[in-house]
């Protein structure tokens, strides 16, 4: 095997040959997370030494006879280098390719060309590499700014990029060419991985714990704890389940109780001793999930997405429970270990796991989740749900049954989500669990409590971003100075804001909005901001808005959209873009944008009187913002 000259940085990987990834590889799947953590794990490098190299992880291939690489490990993290370079111009033309997936083949061709756009391909097989390329444009490059740092903002841009043509390094290993690649690749799949945080800190609980009876149980449900993408009662078996969850599966009992009295037989078990802990002997013998009523369970509930991972899940208890002699506990899992460091001393194991499996089961219940649906936008839909026991089977059913207060609890919900979508400053979900916990709330609120906590917080985020101004008077037309024109800076929350009390407003029986009709949606993660009086339409038909810049930026002209779609609508007319676009999955303030362009004498039309009469609208139902979501 090759041993010298190993390390490659990444301008010299991608300019050293092509590589191929080839049929039994597994499809491209890293999302936002993944990306996101990449690109700021690299940017933090750059900031402390801009100077020095850092390392990445290796690259395993193998060299066919025709000199391409065959890629046998590390694909997804160089199928994210390759996005990445090309989107940073690092990489001029394609050196990545998939042996018999000719979708794929033609997206990076089509990417790769200077006028490509990806936008017209449309096959399910590319639909991560296209959500890619937008996480990768709208990553927040600094993990510890409040302010998202994207690549195309950052100030020192020139300086980054070249850090990481050259100064990023991957260690590139040839295997030899009588290698039975499935059998390597089985081997490399099934290998040994360096323990991770969330692991070395269970470690250092357990050792905490001075028997081996209790240490097993404190093992068993961190593990069921850690699934975040499985219900938290499937993670049991039926005794444990009834243990922890009551007969019907639909309650909370604490694991331990520190006044109960310790059999003796179990105080005298000698505590395993972390390095057993860390060698996976103290999770030996745990019995078996599996029972026999789980075979009712609906499969949805089991094939459902978290919105966070277990090592974020593991900052927002730390944060809900202790303090630190400084600051507040940041969520970003990257410091995991370095917190237990300051507050260790803080922490009963018992408290942290009756803790962690509250936490949990609440989460469970009253967080939303996202499941797959092919017939949806994204192909993903909301859920929000929890267990139902019958006589002789149990399932997943809505939390607060089939009513509107179920749908509107899921609509605030995944407003929240969509707006606050990254894990490290999801301050919402944090405000949701100490709620629970420092209020002694349990599983069985209503959902008018619930409802109404939610929009508590949604009032408390929107007072917090200070969004100030009022109805442009009658006499006055618009511009910067007497409206909120803040163009593509506008919040994405004021967006979603806006959605969500049109749609609570359309609920009421004395709705403010008695013009239009909102049609039902679903919040999803739109992330561009769009003029519906395109800017560059606009300046080729200057003669016919002279004053464009007086109301372009205003809120009345904009609506939240994909970024994909805002590509496709960019230098389109009024009239194209609502004939062609008003269907499907619509936002409030969109649906009425394009409404009032139809619904005119004339027709297709879009000017400043629209614009106002749209923004005094939207301030009017500002306005009434407590009304309305008190009603």
């Amino acid at each position: 095997m090759e041993t010298v000259n190993l390390e490659k940085n990444v301008k010299e990987i991608f300019e050293s040959g092509k590589y191929v990834v080839p049929l039994y590889q597994r499809n491209y799947a890293w999302r936002k997370n993944e990306i996101e953590v990449l690109l700021q794990d690299i940017y933090e490098a750059f900031k402390k030494n801009p100077n020095g190299n850092y390392f990445i992880g290796s690259l395993v291939v193998l060299k066919r006879q025709n000199g391409d690489f065959e890629v046998i490990d590390g694909q997804q993290r160089l199928t994210t280098l390759s996005l990445i370079t090309k989107i940073f111009g690092i990489s001029k033309i394609p050196c990545l390719f998939y042996d018999s997936r000719p979708e794929v083949e033609e997206f990076f061709k089509e990417f790769y060309k200077t006028d490509g756009n990806i936008q017209n391909l449309d096959y399910p097989q590319i639909t991560h590499f296209k959500n890619a390329i937008e996480f990768i444009e709208e990553a927040n490059l600094d993990a510890n700014n409040t302010t998202p740092v994207t690549i195309h903002k950052l100030a020192n841009k020139e300086a980054f990029v070249n850090f990481f043509a050259n100064n990023v390094i991957l260690i590139r290993v040839e295997i030899p060419a009588d290698t039975d690649v499935a059998s390597y690749f089985e081997i490399m799949n099934n290998r040994g991985v360096q323990l991770q945080k969330h692991e070395i800190l269970k470690s250092l609980l357990m050792a905490k714990i001075d028997n081996k009876a209790e240490q097993k149980e404190f093992a068993y449900i961190w593990d069921a704890c850690s699934q975040m993408d499985s219900p938290i009662q499937r993670n049991f078996n039926a005794e444990l389940r009834r243990k922890y969850f009551g007969e019907k599966y639909d309650d909370f009992i604490r694991p331990f109780n520190d006044s109960q009295e310790v059999n003796k037989e179990i105080s005298q078990l000698k505590p395993f001793s972390i390095s057993d802990i860390l060698q996976g002997k103290a999770d030996e013998g745990l019995t078996d999930n599996k029972s026999a009523d789980d075979e009712e369970i609906e499969e949805e509930a089991s094939e459902y997405k978290s919105i966070i991972d277990f090592p974020n899940f593991l900052m927002h208890i730390l944060r809900l429970r202790y303090k630190t002699s400084v600051n507040e506990i940041q969520l970003n899992e990257k410091y995991l270990l370095k917190v237990y460091d300051s507050i260790g001393n803080q922490i009963s194991p018992k408290d942290f796991i009756n803790t962690l499996l509250f936490c949990r089961t609440i989460f469970d219940r009253f967080i939303v989740k996202t499941i797959s649906d092919q017939n949806v936008e994204d192909e993903i839909k909301w859920t929000l749900h929890k267990p139902t026991k019958y006589e002789k089977s149990w399932k997943y059913t809505s939390t607060f049954g089939d009513t509107p207060e179920q749908d509107r609890i899921v609509k605030a919900l995944s407003m929240l989500q969509v707006t606050f979508r990254t894990r490290i400053y999801k301050n919402w979900l944090q405000d949701i669990l100490k709620w629970f916990w420092e209020e002694q709330k349990d599983v069985h609120i209503t959902a008018m409590e619930y409802q109404s906590l939610l929009d508590d917080l949604i009032l408390k985020y929107y007072e917090e971003r200070k969004f100030l101004s009022s109805p442009v008077p009658e006499n006055e037309d618009i511009n910067k100075s007497n409206s909120y024109s803040l163009g593509t800076d506008t919040p994405h929350f004021i967006f979603n804001f806006i959605d969500y009390l049109y749609w609570v407003d359309n609920k009421n029986p004395t709705s403010i909005n008695t013009e239009y009709e909102i049609k039902d949606f679903d919040f999803k993660y739109w992330n561009s901001v769009e003029h519906h009086m395109a800017q560059e339409w606009a300046e080729r038909n200057i003669d016919q808005v002279p004053d464009k810049d007086n109301y372009i930026d205003c809120l009345g002209n904009l609506c939240l959209i994909s970024k994909s779609s805002n590509s496709r609508l960019s230098d389109r007319d009024i009239k194209e873009k609502v004939q062609t676009f008003n269907k499907g999955n619509l936002g409030a303030k969109r649906q009425i944008m394009y409404k009032m362009t139809q619904d005119a004498e004339e027709k297709y039309t879009w000017n400043k009187g629209k614009i106002k009469r749209h923004y005094n609208n939207i301030m009017q139902l500002i306005e009434k913002r407590e009304d309305i979501l008190k009603h």
